[in-house]
This record gives C-alpha cells, sequence and structure tokens, in this order.
C-alpha cells in the first residue's frame, strides 16, 4: 500500500489548512459524548480498556489519518498524518501535504507486555496519578466505541480516551487543562482502515537511536557523577526510566504522569548561542524556549547542557524548568560551546513524535 502524498507548494495549502481548520473546531467544540444521562463509574473496566488499547496496536494492523492538535502560547498547532501500522513491524508515519523525504518517518513498535503504554503514557502511572471512569458507551468516525475519562483528586477532568469496541485500538484521545475545560492537546483519528494483513515493504529511515535503557538503578550513581536526576517532577511527573548513549555522552530522563511526557537530556557542556537562534527567552535567565508539538526549553548550568522535550501544558513547562538549576556561566568559550540537537533523539512512543522535530 503506497502513502507516498507528494504535492507541490501550491497544492499543500488544502491539507495544511484542513488540519488547522478540523483542530480548532476540536479544541472549540469537543468530540461527541455518550447519550447517558448519568455516567457510571466502574475503575476495574476502566482500566481493563486502557490495558486493551496499550496491546491492541500489538495485534491489530490499520491504516488511518490522525490530526494532532496542541494550543499553549504559540496558539493552535495542528498537523495531519497518515500512517500505516503493521503489527509485526511498527508504524511508517507521513507527515500530509509535505513533499519533503524527511517528513516520512518509520517507529518500530516495541511490545507493550511488560511496561503498557497508552499513547506515549505509561499506564502504571496513569493508574497511580488519575481515578479512572468508565463512561459506557459511545461511536466516532463511524465505529463503536467505549468512554474512559481520567480525573484528578479534585475531580477536574483531565483526560478523554475514546477506544475502538471491536479492536481496542485507540481512536481519540484530549488532554485537558489544570481546569479540567480547556483542551490543551488532542489525538484523533479522522479515519480508520482495519487491515491484519498488512506489510511495510518498503520502510523508510528510522529515527535515529543508539541509546541503551539503564532503567532506574543506577540513578544514585548518577547523582554522584555530578548529573542531575530528579525523582518527581511539579505537575506530577514521575522518573521513570533513564537512557544513556554512551557515544555522545548524552543521558536521557523520562517522565511522565500516565497522561503528559516530559524528556529530559543531559550532556556535559555549554550551550551554544547560535544553537538557540529563534527561541524566545523566558523570566528565567538563560533559557530559551520554543512552543508547539512538542515544546521545547534548552539552558546550561554547571557544565551541563540541559534540553527539556515535553507535550506538557505551557504553564506546567515552566515549572519544571525552574525546578532544575540556572547557574549561568559568565563566558563560554569556542571549545565549551555545543549544538542543542539533542532533541532530535529522543524516542516517543506515540505517532507523532516520530515527526516531532520537523513540526516543532
Amino acid at each position: 500500500m503506497s502513502t507516498t502524498r507528494a504535492s507541490s507548494p501550491a497544492q499543500l495549502v488544502g491539507p495544511v489548512r484542513l488540519a488547522v481548520l478540523v483542530g480548532t473546531m476540536l479544541i472549540g467544540v469537543g468530540l461527541p459524548l455518550p447519550a447517558a444521562a448519568a455516567p457510571q463509574e466502574d475503575a476495574p473496566l476502566a482500566v481493563s480498556w486502557l490495558e486493551r488499547a496499550a496491546a491492541a496496536p500489538d495485534h491489530v494492523s490499520y491504516h488511518g489519518t490522525q490530526i494532532v492538535t496542541s494550543t499553549g502560547p504559540q496558539g493552535s498547532s495542528s498537523a495531519m498524518l497518515d500512517i500505516v501500522h503493521a503489527a509485526s513491524q511498527g508504524s511508517e508515519i507521513s507527515l500530509v501535504g509535505s513533499s519533503s523525504p524527511d517528513a516520512k518517518s518509520f517507529v518500530q513498535r516495541a511490545n507493550q507486555a511488560h511496561s503498557p503504554a497508552v499513547d506515549g503514557g505509561p499506564l502504571a502511572l496513569l493508574k497511580a496519578t488519575y481515578q479512572l471512569v468508565y463512561r459506557c458507551c459511545t461511536d466516532t468516525i463511524g465505529r463503536a466505541a467505549v468512554l474512559v475519562e481520567a480525573l484528578r483528586d479534585d475531580q477536574t477532568l483531565a483526560a478523554r480516551f475514546w477506544i475502538d469496541r471491536a479492536t481496542g485500538l485507540l481512536l481519540q484521545r484530549q488532554l485537558y487543562g489544570a481546569d479540567g475545560r480547556t483542551l490543551v492537546r488532542a489525538t484523533v483519528f479522522t479515519d480508520l482502515e482495519i487491515d491484519n494483513g498488512e506489510f511495510l515493504g518498503h520502510l523508510p529511515p528510522m529515527l535515529p537511536g543508539g541509546s541503551d535503557s539503564m532503567g532506574l538503578s543506577g540513578v544514585d550513581g548518577l547523582r554522584t557523577q555530578g548529573w542531575t536526576c530528579t525523582s518527581e517532577l511539579p505537575g506530577s511527573l514521575q522518573l521513570y526510566d533513564v537512557h544513556q548513549d554512551a557515544g555522545a555522552g548524552v543521558l536521557q530522563f523520562s517522565y511522565s504522569d500516565g497522561l503528559f511526557n516530559v524528556s529530559l537530556f543531559q550532556q556535559r557542556g555549554a550551550l551554544d548561542p547560535k544553537a538557540v537562534a529563534g527561541y524566545a527567552t523566558t523570566g528565567t535567565p538563560g533559557v530559551h524556549v520554543r512552543y508547539g508539538m512538542p515544546s521545547y526549553a534548552v539552558w546550561s548550568s554547571g557544565g551541563i547542557v540541559y534540553t527539556l522535550v515535553g507535550d506538557v501544558p505551557a504553564e506546567v513547562l515552566a515549572r519544571v524548568v525552574d525546578a532544575f538549576p540556572h547557574a549561568v556561566p559568565a563566558r563560554v568559550t569556542p571549545v565549551q560551546r555545543m549544538g542543542t540537537g539533542l532533541a532530535r533523539i529522543a524516542t516517543w512512543l506515540t505517532p507523532m513524535s516520530a515527526l516531532s522535530w520537523k513540526l516543532g
């Protein structure tokens, strides 16, 4: 099955504009809710459906179009993706409306048996952080679905998940801000075709990799070596994994609350100001940010360059950044300088992340 959708510059306006319009509509009015007058709270059933959603991509192949929308200081950003997923291989993801060869990637599917995740969020952290509620039956994009909600301790709405009854695939997800009303991110399949015979014969380039998981057992040792290893961040973000790229001298600390995800990359050196040209500055001296899908924050302190990559709301991102050291060096020599291409090696579990460096 071919997924190439090359277009001339004049033809690009249509798909991109459509993504923005549809994304804006989702932000404004949300998605259809079930007709039941009184929702039924059933945590075990909610967990059961989320477990099925985590496992479904290991068994179900499909081809679909997905729109991802994010809101923040940059306004509303949307992108339309063409996704061909083969359960035995992974996902071929193309940015609709772009003829660039860089706008297509392949993401190998990681088996979820030992650490299940739903749209990139570790299920164990989702269960630990939020109250999960089963809202019974609904439908979307012409498919019968169930709706599961995640509530905060104060009962404000944190997220909604639409899960396909037939396959268990996650059809749509909405993430809300602290007020429980502001939609900050939406992932929506606008069409979906199930094909369990799917096989990707000509794979595009895989994402850069090369990092090895260290788990959490070596965190204390990293602290003694001078690395910043914070176990918990603002927004209930918990450290759940550490990766190391020994060749590049890069450490990646992965945080999540089960919904939002943040990766913090650390590398010894000093920040080259040219590497953050076009980034905005913040109230914290030396911090450079760029909001989008995902958002980035870059700074250096104490001989370490920090690159934070995440999908958290802007106010949470600011609090997370402030939780780390910010001792700006008085003078940076050419020998000390390094670039900040670290965000490009981030390995995310969601399809959108395969092209995050291209979109962000």
